[in-house]
């Protein structure tokens, strides 16, 4: 099991952690040229190097992007077999939630996203893109970050500042209709046909990694067949972190937990009444309760049919019939047994008290036993 010191340091190896988050994160693209070796075991894993092998592991549905460009949107759902035949008639594939069966994935997403200082809320997850020859994205913006790892193959990026949409909420590609709804009313201005002046272009080959900032304009094309594997994350907003707050008290209420009525024919009485209860409720919000619900930390426990057992370095462990061994730093030792022996559920700063010079480890270590079947949290 690989432990890094630091996800950020090595996807970015001429920015330290502290200089990324202070130049770059979260608005400002980066790119680093470098050795696929630097990012082990991401490059050597077997299923990030054989298609077919991967396709089997992820199973259905995988989403067949369609010729003609219209986004991720214009897309269809087809099993391994099917989509390895698109795939080979040109069309790319869009494996999105990786993680859940490569578990060397799911450390690094897990890092990252502890890195990065992102909540719970920031929906973390990996995505493979498998992009043949001549295929790729229209320009486009997602409200989302993505860290992209080029693992096979070039690919062609070209990136502008959005300058229409400053921190969207949702995605939207040039060849749609006009945004409308939330999205919509957050426009300044027309919004451009083709990429803005000024784009960026990033060619990014094996060992490539391209940080895009949610909202920056982008589009892609590939040179040759081309694998790539994006960890992305939500971007939780001040909107989306008070609305949470104030839903957590009203819900207490049962006047707000009753059937909103009154609106055929349209009673507006009902209404303005609810909305003079709601100014107290705004006030009570106490920000520091707020932001400790947002950053919650997890709470993991060991499943009921769990058991994990240490055998010199080697980690024996099953769930249910399934059996299977881990090899782990011999330092990790005390971290599992505390975790075996745990008798409730923990979270990872309990853990990180009782093992502070393990702290770069254990994010990691956690992963690795939930993508295993061992942990659940919560």
């Amino acid at each position: 099991m690989t432990t890094p010191r630091s996800c950020l340091e090595r996807l970015f190896t001429r920015h330290p952690p502290g200089r990324f988050l202070q130049a770059c994160w979260p608005g400002r693209p980066a790119v680093c040229h470098g050795p696929l070796a630097r990012l082990a075991p991401l490059g050597e894993l077997p299923e990030l190097t054989d298609l077919k092998l991967l396709l089997t592991r992820f199973g259905a549905p995988i989403r067949v992007a369609l010729a003609d460009k219209r986004d991720e949107h214009s897309a269809v759902d087809a099993d391994p077999t099917a989509a390895l035949a698109h795939h080979r008639a040109g069309r790319a594939l869009i494996l999105d939630g990786v993680e859940r069966v490569l578990p060397e994935a799911a450390q690094w997403l897990t890092r990252l996203a502890h890195e990065l200082g992102l909540p719970r809320q920031c929906q973390p997850r990996c995505i493979v893109y498998a992009t043949p020859r001549g295929a790729g994205n229209s320009p486009h913006f997602d409200a989302n970050a993505n860290f992209v790892v080029q693992l096979r193959g070039t690919k062609r990026w070209r990136l502008a500042p959005n300058r229409h949409v400053v921190d969207p909420t949702d995605r939207w590609a040039m060849n749609q209709a006009q945004p409308t709804g939330e999205l919509g009313l957050a426009i300044e201005g027309p919004l451009p046909t083709r990429m803005p002046k000024g784009s960026r272009r990033f060619d990014l080959k094996p060992g490539s990694v391209l940080f895009v900032p949610r909202g920056y304009w982008h589009s892609t094309e590939a040179d040759h067949d081309t694998l790539a594997l994006n960890f992305t994350f939500g971007q939780p907003t001040w909107a989306d972190v008070a609305l949470e707050a104030l839903r957590q008290r009203l819900v207490v209420d049962p006047r707000w937990r009753a059937l909103a009525t009154g609106f055929s024919p349209f009673d507006p009485a009902p209404l303005r009444a609810m909305l003079r209860r709601l100014g107290p409720q705004v006030a009570a919000l106490n920000a520091e309760q707020v932001l400790e619900s947002m950053g919650a930390p997890r709470r993991y426990r060991l499943v009921p049919e769990g058991f994990l057992h240490l055998e010199g370095r080697a980690l024996k462990a099953s769930v249910g019939r399934r059996e299977f061994t881990l090899k782990t730093p011999a330092r990790l030792k005390p971290a599992l047994q505390w975790v075996a022996r745990c008798p409730g559920d923990f979270s990872m700063p309990q853990l990180a008290s009782a093992f502070p010079h393990l702290s770069d480890a254990l994010p990691a270590l956690l992963a690795t036993l939930t993508a295993q079947g061992l942990l659940v949290d919560d």
